[in-house]
């Protein structure tokens, strides 16, 4: 590791910076749900939105990123999955790594590889952390415990 239902509440509700907001990009409904179910274990954390496809997760950051309201909207993490349909994560990360306030969010990159040469590619483009699927709770709360110690 280097470095079926979601809530959907807009991210304009979010509270304040007390709840750390966390989005999620995953196609695979088992998956999702597992990675949901360990962070509701993990503590205060908020899932704000969960997304199907590279390029919904992209056109949400791009929308969000513009408004007036960044600061307050701003995702504390993004896990992203590795391989999803219309836009695969590293394509998510190049894109993502063009914004100068989009880059600011941590990245989680969740797969089913091992390949130590993938893992360094995500890495190099600017991906945080590293998390195999299925996801296993002590692994994510080393993810959590370095993006928001306080919030575990």
């Amino acid at each position: 590791m280097f470095g079926k239902a979601m809530t959907s509440e807009p991210v304009d509700t979010v509270p304040g910076s007390d709840t750390p907001v966390i989005l999620i990009a995953e196609d695979d409904e088992g998956h999702a749900s597992l990675l949901e179910r360990h962070l509701k274990r993990c503590g205060n954390w908020k899932i704000c939105h969960r997304f199907r496809d590279g390029q919904e997760v992209l056109d949400f950051l791009l929308k969000v990123s513009k408004s007036t309201s960044w600061a307050r909207r701003n995702p504390h993490l993004l896990f992203l999955d590795g391989c999803m349909p219309k836009m695969s994560g590293q394509e998510v990360i190049r894109e993502i790594q063009t914004s100068r306030m989009l880059k600011t969010v941590p990245l989680t990159i969740v797969t089913t590889t091992n390949d130590s040469q993938e893992l360094e590619s995500f890495q190099a483009l600017g991906c945080t952390y590293h998390l195999n699927k299925p996801v296993e709770i002590n692994a994510l709360r080393h993810v959590l415990s370095q993006v928001q110690p306080n919030h575990q």
